[in-house]
Formats: structure tokens, sequence, C-alpha cells
């Protein structure tokens, strides 16, 4: 019974090793015709980004109205959605005004920053640099630049009113308009 026992070890490990040795030999014989599946490739590898579709308000060609447009921008935190959509309307407001005068003037100036924005319910306030009273030359580009904020963060869902501030400070007015009030969208213009 020992012997029988023996005989079947043995055999079982001949075959074993036999079956190892033949796939062995393919496998290095082979090893060129055995297709590789890649699975990453690092170069082509780009971060999935949500995109956020949104309406923003722009003059015309003319500059006598604004005009809907819509952007995408980069989902993130409300604060970086506002100064993305900001600097969105800045890019579509690339256009030269002319003054009384014949001097033509950036209808918004590129020093114009966001510096901050807070909402407050369906209150959004914007806090804009100084240098906007510097870029204004005539009543309606004082008026399109207002509208074109307001009606475009009007646009986004919880917002009903903005008030513009500059340099962290209620003023009485830009130029011409008065700034102490909310503003609500309004198309007419």
């Amino acid at each position: 019974m020992k012997d029988k026992k023996s005989l079947i070890i043995l055999g079982s490990s001949i075959t074993f090793l036999l079956i190892s040795s033949i796939f062995f030999y393919k496998y290095v014989t082979m090893g060129d015709e055995i297709p590789i599946k890649k699975i990453t490739n690092h170069k082509n590898i780009q971060a999935i980004i949500d995109i956020k579709i949104v309406k923003i308000y722009t003059p015309n060609d003319s500059l006598d109205r604004l005009v809907p447009s819509d952007i995408e921008i980069v989902k993130e935190d409300f604060a970086s959605e506002v100064k993305s959509i900001f600097n969105g309307i800045h890019e579509q407001s690339n256009y030269q005004i002319r003054d009384e005068n014949g001097n033509y003037y950036p209808f918004m100036d590129s020093d114009i920053t966001l510096l901050n924005s807070y909402l407050v319910g369906d209150k959004l306030y914007l806090n804009l640099s100084s240098n906007i009273t510097k870029s204004i030359q005539t009543k309606e580009q004082e008026l399109l630049i207002i509208y074109s904020l307001v009606n475009t963060y009007t646009s986004l869902e919880g917002i009903n009113r903005v008030k513009i501030l500059i340099d962290d400070v209620e003023v009485n007015r830009l130029k011409w308009y008065s700034l102490k009030t909310f503003y609500t969208k309004n198309l007419d213009i």
C-alpha cells in the first residue's frame, strides 16, 4: 500500500512537472506574440471637470443695448463661480467706446477687478476695484456696465438683487448712477 501511494505521488509530480515545462516553454518562445493589453495611458489622462453653462449679458456691437450669450465655467464653490462669471463678462466686453471728444476707451477696462462677493439671502454684493470709475467715460457706458453685471447675476438661481460696492465701501454713485440701492434684472437695457 505504501508503494502504491508513493507511485501515485511520483506520477502526479512527474505529470505536474511535464505540464509546467510545456507551459513555460510556450511562454518563453511565444512571449513576443502574446498581445499585451494596455490598461492605462498616463499621457492622455484628463481630469474630469464639471462644466456649467451660464447666461451673461454683454453689450452688442453698437454698444446701445445688452445681449445674452452663454459661457462655460467650471462648477466650483459659489465665490469662484461668481469670479469666473465676472471674468467671462470682462472678456466678452472687449469693445472700444468713444466719448464726446472723439477719444476711444475700453468699454470695460482690463484693470477692473472683482475683489470679492457676498451672498446674503437673495442679495449679491459685488465688491469692485475703485479703478472702475476711471474707465467710465459716458453715462450710457456706466448703465451698460451696471446692468451687464446685474442681469447676469440675477439670472443665477437664488439671486434677485445685486448691490455694487467699491473697495468694500457703499458709495453714493459711480459717476452718474446711484449705487445706494439694490438693482434688479432689467432686460430692456
